[in-house]
């Protein structure tokens, strides 16, 4: 679920069965310089509206286009169905991404950039059923279409056997299960969350590369002192097969590693520990002190530990519905004068 479903999820009831909203779109980051655009959703329960059992659903359609020339186009949705027995979230998406790539593995090295783009049509949907009190398991599927794969003439992907440069369908479906105990999905100050996936992508489905993706993630959240919560995430990305470029495992981004660009190091595995320190000062302002720690691999016994990266950095949050503790993030990630980021976005990293 995008950001923005998760801030329109928090929109008052009432007395109207669908509420509607459009709203202006701006955030910034490495992978996209500043990005303008608009958001139409449309949010609704599935039952009556003072059910507190089941939250609210939403559809939202997205247009936005960045400085760096780049166009992302979306339908979200996720559905909430009485009493929360079951969950979907689904979404249709378009993008023209130009992008930047130094090459597979943890050693790359900040000259080996070059510039490729590609065009992208993608469909998931992802079903989720509660089994026992907050134990849901899931069926999942994804369909990617990515063409239009344009590279500089004698550059890195040019020059090597690289998967995924011409036209390809990626078909695959899978299996979740997810256990989670937050006390907020928003602004959690304690509980945990796990979750893993795995999908497969065959020749079977339709799909042009046969690999199978397994990500696992678990987040632990404490409150330590009044006006101190601490919150760490654990997470990795282990993939199996022949992965086109796009679907390797990547670094960096505004939801892990800060200040690494999300792709500067990628690989067919990556594993990441990322904590944070936040200070809420009242209703209104919070800080934010966090670090981390990660590195990709070829493979899950090749991963080392003497090579990791590591960023760190400060962010500042500004309460838009302080209720609810949605927050407007300002985040500076740091690891060296290469890897370095602004972010300015909405709702917490995780």
């Amino acid at each position: 679920m995008s950001w923005l479903a998760q801030a329109q999820l928090l929109q008052p009831d009432t007395s109207k069965r669908v509420n509607f909203l459009v709203i202006p779109v701006i955030f910034t980051g490495p992978e996209t310089n500043w990005a303008f655009g608009a958001s139409a959703s449309m949010a609704f329960k599935t039952t009556h509206k003072n059910d507190s059992l089941t939250r609210t659903s939403i559809i939202q359609a997205l247009g936005i286009y960045t400085l760096n020339k780049q166009y992302i186009g979306g339908l979200d949705a996720t559905i909430y169905f009485p009493k929360e027995r079951f969950i979907l979230y689904s979404n249709v998406s378009y993008s023209y991404f130009p992008d930047k790539f130094w090459g597979v593995g943890p050693y790359t090295k900040p000259a080996d950039i070059e510039r490729y783009s590609t065009s992208q049509l993608g469909f998931s949907a992802h079903l989720k059923h509660k089994v026992w009190k907050r134990l849901f398991i899931g069926a999942l599927c994804d369909v990617k279409h990515v063409y239009d794969f344009r590279y500089w003439e004698h550059g890195n992907i040019d020059t090597n056997a690289i998967p995924g440069k011409q036209p390809y369908n990626l078909v695959g479906g899978g299996l979740s299960i997810s256990y989670d105990t937050r006390n907020s999905s928003f602004y959690p100050t304690r509980g945990y969350f796990i979750q893993t996936q795995c999908i497969n992508y065959g020749s079977y489905f339709g799909s042009d590369y046969n690999m199978v993706k397994w990500m696992a993630e678990a987040r632990y959240f404490k409150q330590i002192h009044t006006n101190i919560i601490s919150a760490t995430q654990l997470f990795s990305v282990v993939n199996n097969g022949t992965v086109p470029l796009k679907s390797l495992a990547m670094l960096g981004g505004s939801d892990n590693l800060r200040g690494f660009y999300q792709g500067r190091f990628r690989d067919q595995v990556y594993i990441s520990l990322v904590s944070e320190l936040r200070f809420p000062v009242n209703e209104m302002i919070g800080f934010t002190l966090f670090g981390g720690a990660g590195n990709v691999s070829h493979s899950l016994n090749s991963w080392r530990t003497d090579q990791l990266k590591y960023s760190y950095g400060a962010g500042i949050r500004l309460a838009i519905r302080p209720k609810d503790r949605l927050n407007l993030r300002i985040d500076y990630g740091y690891s060296d004068k290469n890897n370095k980021g602004l972010y300015f976005t909405i709702g917490e990293a995780f």
